[in-house]
């Protein structure tokens, strides 16, 4: 009887110790899972040049600087650090130039034990290149679609039996586009949440951009009617490549290519790098919870068109891109100024957003 009494004793005592690391390390856990910073908003910029706390050649240095964002927390992984404001419900990270810089960064952020963005309203805010028949210097655009432009067959128009429309084709294709035979690789296009798209229009559409005198004198060079109009903001999609390129042909491709990777449902009006990068590492993370592709935006600000109006030649479009900052001073500032009466929105009426997008 007495060697049952202490064989129980010791399990009792086994059992207690147990009890006890469990509830160590379960105390443990809700206490770092309560020291993550949980921001309400994150937006997403790419290219910056210096710090956007003391610098303006960037498209960080305006949110950094206008919404006080000076905390600063390291980010193993990613291009720099991530800046936050004092309450840490805005943050903002600058991803690096390019579709792998964004997709690391991002990545990187989303697997920071330091971070909880599963609520988190993502907004990717970076300046653009323009088609003119669809949008001017200055103007902003919501995407509800985001194409990559990368992965696809190419060939040189000298070679011997090339009879392709464009230079590029479908990944897969021996002709300009195919069904049969294509390679599809999963990150061609991404569709964003067109009820989000249509409330971050809706509360921005108004807002009073600026303009400058340069500017104007270079949309009075295009005859296209959304060309020479002052900047609005307006709903239409993006192109991504990993190529500065410039010139009517390549805008004509651009244009086949989005509406032929959407089925006739997206419409190309902004050419830039990162946003197929950024969008797979959340395509990534949402499969574990980590972040809610619903809540992700994307906005891009013209800082110049994307091919040469009449009189000149694409290379001297390309040259005039590359070496003259006329458009893209006001694409930072109407960046800014979009996005922020959004980010602002949302932060304010958190208690109705907190769950989710709400109705319209």
């Amino acid at each position: 009887m007495a060697r049952i009494v202490t064989f129980l004793c010791i399990l009792l005592v086994i059992l207690l110790i147990v009890l006890g690391v469990l509830s160590f390390f379960t105390q443990s856990s809700k206490r770092a899972a309560t020291g993550r910073i949980r921001p309400k908003i994150l937006t997403v910029t790419m290219d910056q040049d210096g710090d956007p706390q003391t610098t303006n050649n960037g498209e960080a240095s305006a949110w950094v600087q206008n919404d006080k964002l000076d905390q600063k927390v390291d980010l193993v992984g990613g291009n720099g650090p991530v800046y936050c404001n004092a309450a840490h419900e805005h943050c903002l990270v600058i991803t690096g130039v390019g579709v792998m810089n964004a997709s690391a960064t991002l990545m990187a952020l989303g697997l920071s034990e330091k971070f909880d963005l599963s609520k988190t309203y993502i907004m990717i805010a970076g300046i653009a290149g323009t088609k003119p028949e669809m949008a001017t210097i200055g103007a902003a655009a919501w995407a509800e679609y985001v194409v990559y432009g990368g992965l696809a067959d190419g060939m040189d128009s000298r070679e011997s039996g090339f009879g392709w429309d464009y230079l590029l084709a479908r990944l897969g294709c021996t002709t300009s586009w195919c069904d049969q035979g294509a390679y599809v690789v999963g990150t061609e296009v991404y569709q964003l949440n067109p009820a989000l798209r249509d409330w971050a229009f809706r509360l921005s559409d108004q807002v009073p951009l600026t303009d400058n005198a340069q500017a104007e004198a270079a949309r009075a060079l295009y005859p296209q009617e959304n060309a020479r109009r002052k900047p609005f903001v307006t709903k239409c999609d993006g192109l991504m490549t990993d190529t500065f390129w410039a010139g009517t042909r390549m805008s004509d491709w651009a244009t086949w290519w989005v509406s032929k990777q959407t089925k006739g449902a997206g419409t190309y009006c902004m050419a830039a790098f990162e946003d197929s990068g950024t969008l797979t590492a959340l395509n990534r993370l949402a499969a574990s919870g980590r972040i809610d592709l619903q809540r992700v935006m994307v906005l891009r600000a013209a800082s110049d068109f994307d091919q040469q109006h009449p009189g000149q030649t694409a290379l001297e479009s390309l040259r005039a891109s590359l070496n003259d900052s006329t458009g893209g001073d006001i694409a930072l500032e109407n960046l800014y100024r979009v996005g922020s009466v959004v980010n602002a929105y949302i932060l304010q009426n958190w208690n109705e957003w907190e769950k989710g997008v709400p109705p319209e």
